[in-house]
C-alpha cells in the first residue's frame, strides 16, 4: 500500500536539497547578509534546522512503512515524536530570541537614527 506518491516524496527531498542549501551559504562573519551573533541570524539558523527536521518528519510519515519486527516499529515511531518535539523546541527557542527585539532592524543588529537622537 503507497501512502504518498513518489513525486511527492522526491518534492520533499527537494526541499532538503534547498534547504540545505540556504543553511551552507551562512557565512563565518556574515551570514545571510546578517551580522552573526544578531537574533536574526540565530533564529535563522534555528527555523532552518527545524524546518529540516520537519521535512525528515513529514518523509517518514508519508513514506511506506517498513516490514518490521514490533520493537523496531515502535522504535521508529518514538524517533518521529522526538524529531517533531525538537523542531518545536528549535522553533520556540527562535520566538524566544525575536521576543527580545523591537522589530527586525534591532533583530538584525541595525540601529535606527531617530532625528533629534544624539546617537
Amino acid at each position: 500500500m503507497t501512502m504518498t506518491s513518489s513525486s511527492d516524496l522526491v518534492l520533499l527531498e527537494r526541499a532538503l536539497i534547498a534547504l540545505d542549501a540556504v543553511m551552507g551559504k551562512r557565512d563565518a562573519t556574515l551570514g545571510w547578509g546578517v551580522p552573526v551573533g544578531t537574533a536574526a541570524h540565530e533564529s535563522a539558523t534555528l527555523c532552518l534546522s527545524a524546518a529540516v527536521t520537519l521535512v525528515d518528519v513529514a518523509q517518514a510519515l508519508l513514506s511506506e512503512p517498513q516490514h518490521e519486527d514490533q520493537e523496531a516499529l515502535m522504535g521508529h515511531w518514538q524517533t518521529i515524536i522526538a524529531h517533531t518535539k525538537n523542531a518545536g523546541r528549535l522553533a520556540h527557542q527562535a520566538a524566544l530570541q525575536l521576543a527580545g527585539e523591537s522589530h527586525l532592524v534591532t533583530a538584525q543588529g541595525g540601529i535606527i537614527v531617530r532625528q533629534g537622537d544624539p546617537h
